[in-house]
C-alpha cells in the first residue's frame, strides 16, 4: 500500500539532481562516437583500470606526429612486461576524413606500436573537433585548422581516470616515461 508520505516523495525524486561525479580525463571524450584501428566502435570504458597515455595524431604529418609515435613505441617496448599490462596507449587522430581506421592501421605498424596495448582511434568530424576543442588543441576555429598547427602534449591518467600529468611531446623524453609509468603502476598494481 502506498502511503502519502511514499506518494510525496515519489513525486520529489525526479527532481533531485543526480549524485555529483567528479570528471575524468575521459569526460573530454563523452559523447564522441569513436572508432579504432580495426573499425570497432572504441569506448574508454573499456580501459578502465589501466593507465591510460594519449596523443594526439596526423598520418600524413612529416614531422613531429610520426617522431613522436615512434618514440612512444620505443616507451611502450620499454615497460616491463607487468607494467605494460596495465598501461593502454591511445592515439586519437585530428584529420577525420583522410585518417580512416585502414589508414591508422597502416600508421601504427609502420610506427611498430604493439596493437594489444595502443589503440589508434578517429571519428566523425564534429567529434574529433569537439574533444580538440575540450583540450584546446589548437589555436584556430576548426575552419581555420592546420595539421601542423596542434598541440603535441602527451596526457596520463592513471588507472582511474584522473589526469596526472602533461607531458611536452616534442620531443618526448622516453626515459622520463617509462619511468613514471612504472612508478605509477607500482604504486596501483595488487600486491
Amino acid at each position: 500500500m502506498i502511503t502519502r508520505r511514499h506518494w510525496i516523495a515519489s513525486l520529489l525524486l525526479p527532481a533531485m539532481p543526480a549524485p555529483c561525479r567528479t570528471p575524468t580525463f575521459a569526460s573530454n571524450f563523452e559523447g564522441a562516437m569513436l572508432q579504432d584501428q580495426e573499425g570497432r566502435p572504441f569506448r574508454l570504458a573499456a580501459l578502465t583500470g589501466k593507465a591510460i597515455l594519449y596523443n594526439f595524431v596526423y598520418t600524413g604529418c612529416s614531422t613531429v606526429c610520426p617522431m613522436q609515435t615512434r618514440v612512444l613505441a620505443e616507451v611502450q617496448r620499454g615497460l616491463a612486461a607487468q607494467v605494460r599490462e596495465h598501461v593502454h596507449f591511445v592515439s586519437v587522430s585530428l584529420d577525420p576524413l583522410s585518417d580512416s581506421p585502414k589508414v591508422l592501421k597502416a600508421f601504427a605498424l609502420r610506427m611498430g606500436a604493439d596493437l594489444k596495448h595502443w589503440s589508434f582511434v578517429t571519428g566523425r568530424p564534429s567529434d574529433i573537433d569537439h574533444v580538440a576543442d575540450q583540450l584546446r588543441l589548437f589555436k584556430a576555429k576548426p575552419e581555420a585548422r592546420r595539421p601542423d598547427d596542434h598541440a603535441t602534449s602527451l596526457w596520463l591518467a592513471d588507472h582511474e581516470g584522473r589526469l596526472v600529468q602533461r607531458y611536452p611531446g616534442n620531443p618526448p623524453d622516453p626515459a622520463r616515461l617509462v619511468s613514471e609509468l612504472t612508478q605509477l603502476q607500482t604504486l596501483t598494481l595488487p600486491r
